[in-house]
């Protein structure tokens, strides 16, 4: 047995650690090339995807949707701020808050990027037929609605 399945096989965080190394495979060359290509990092491209899906939010929210660190988040809003990826303004029911939008070119580099996401998904995905697909995302999605009984639970 080769030295990769049996750390990933037995070890005693073998769920957690196969979870990220699924995730560094799928994620780690997309963020490369934006790195190299566009000067974005992780942490960038998580609050442009946020800003994409789900229109006005905060700084807060990103990290409540992505669990990146408040600091990361808060540098990564200055800098596409600062490149004109997104736009702020003062929330009109409470002055304490920010409310980050998407602007047009930001969409154009969330576009720009998000096919290499996708082939990459669905290259991953192919070892899956559509029953075992439909299947994963079930369960995907039962630990996601029950993240919340243990995710900040550390």
């Amino acid at each position: 047995m080769s030295s990769l399945k049996r750390i990933l096989r037995r070890n005693e965080i073998a769920f957690g650690y196969r979870i990220g190394y699924l995730f560094n495979h799928f994620s780690v060359p997309v963020y490369k090339w934006t790195a190299a290509e566009l000067g974005l990092q992780r942490p960038e491209f998580a609050t442009l995807f946020c800003a994409a899906h789900l229109g006005d939010i905060t700084a807060t929210d990103v990290v409540t949707l992505t669990g990146i660190p408040k600091n990361s988040v808060s540098r990564a809003v200055k800098k596409l701020i600062e490149d004109r990826l997104l736009q702020s303004q003062a929330d009109e029911n409470d002055g304490r808050r920010t409310i980050l939008k998407l602007t047009a070119a930001g969409q154009r580099v969330y576009e720009r990027i998000l096919p290499r996401f996708r082939a990459r998904q669905e290259r991953m995905m192919s070892v899956l037929s559509a029953t075992e697909r439909s299947e994963f995302n079930r369960l995907l999605d039962k630990l996601v609605e029950r993240s919340d009984d243990w995710a900040s639970n550390y």
